[in-house]
């Protein structure tokens, strides 16, 4: 009994402590009774919050892409005899990327060249045969019908002539399929075929684009239409590069997206930048689609606390009194405020010297 009687008189004075120490056993201080005065103005720099017409702008993403662009395959099916070029290879237009096997190419061409050179001699003999017969008849020591059968030699000469040149063109242009050339300067994106492997029409084997014919491909709003035409310069810019240029636009999509609600719009970008332009890479381009009245304050009278951007604001009774503000870039050491303020407002100009 004795024990319970210490532990309990232990935890009485353990909480008398508590109390004590938060000031429980204090007199309390009125403190709606307190004033609460905010500083001064102490004829520090100010500035007033002025309204100006600024430009609008809106900002539409997407990416760079290759105007001339190609994927190349086969139109023949052969095996691979070689290939000529590898990934970020440079090439120019004309230039062989690659080969397949051609020698039964190469013996049909040659057999069609021999075949035109039997047919040739044969129509050179109908030409003979034709012309003594034209000249016999007039002295007239032949029948008509010897010029007749010469005539329809002729003809016939003439026909298979024709018909050999013609599978000659036939053979020539088979056996150019068997190469694979570059059809402009480019470079080279893909590679999907080794040598042995089996081409097949159809079958994607090189890929290459032009690094010259570099574009953007923005996707704008539809409503936006009416503030496009073609010529128009627009900033362009490229966040992971951090580059910025102007493009040109070059192309208006007419037809619209009908999920989106968005049309496709081309920009031809400057080729004389210093800078490499890589297709798929993310852009965004900066259309300005009217205009309205905006609150501009200097820079120098914003302060930042962490994350949040303040004012420092003169109240008609010149006290001083800090007010929370939103704020984007305008001009050089001027910002456009969207929360906070008022027009005609008066600030500190330096509010952290205060």
């Amino acid at each position: 009994m004795k024990n319970k009687l210490i532990i309990a008189f232990a935890f009485i004075g353990l909480g008398l402590l508590f109390v004590m120490m938060a000031g429980g056993f204090e007199k309390k201080l009125d403190t709606a009774l307190l004033p609460t005065q905010s500083p001064k103005y102490q004829s520090q720099p100010t500035t007033v919050v002025s309204s100006q017409v600024v430009d609008a702008w809106q900002t539409y993403t997407g990416s760079i892409i290759a105007n001339q662009k190609a994927m190349l395959s086969a139109r023949i099916t052969a095996q691979v005899a070689d290939v000529l070029v590898d990934v970020s290879d440079k090439v120019k237009a004309g230039d062989i990327l690659v080969r397949l096997d051609n020698l039964d190419l190469n013996a049909r061409v040659r057999q069609t060249e021999q075949a035109i050179a039997s047919a040739q001699a044969q129509l050179n003999i109908a030409r003979k045969e034709h012309a003594r017969a034209k000249s016999l008849i007039s002295k007239k020591l032949v029948a008509q019908s010897k010029l007749d059968s010469a005539l329809s030699t002729l003809q016939s000469a003439e026909a298979n002539f024709k018909q050999a040149q013609a599978s000659l063109d036939e053979a020539t242009t088979t056996y150019g399929y068997s190469i694979i050339a570059a059809p402009f300067d480019g470079l080279i994106t893909q590679k999907n075929v080794n040598k042995g492997d089996i081409a097949s029409p159809g079958v994607n084997m090189i890929a290459m684009y032009n690094p010259n014919s570099m574009v953007m491909q923005a996707y704008v709003a539809a409503s936006q239409r009416h503030q496009l035409a073609l010529n128009q310069s627009w900033p362009v810019s490229l966040p992971e590069q951090q580059i910025q240029l102007n493009g040109h636009i070059s192309e208006i999509n007419p037809s619209s997206d009908a999920n989106s609600h968005s049309i496709v719009v081309k920009l031809n970008i400057d080729t004389s930048s210093e800078h490499q332009l890589y297709p798929g890479s993310y852009a965004k381009v900066s259309i300005k689609t009217g205009s309205n009245k905006a609150l501009i304050i200097p820079s120098s009278s914003v302060y930042r606390i962490g994350q949040l951007q303040y004012v420092k604001l003169i109240k008609e009774d010149n006290s001083v009194v800090p007010r929370l503000v939103e704020t984007v870039p305008f001009q050089d050491k001027m910002w456009i405020v969207t929360k906070g303020v008022k027009k005609n407002d008066r600030l500190l100009l330096e509010p952290n010297k205060q």
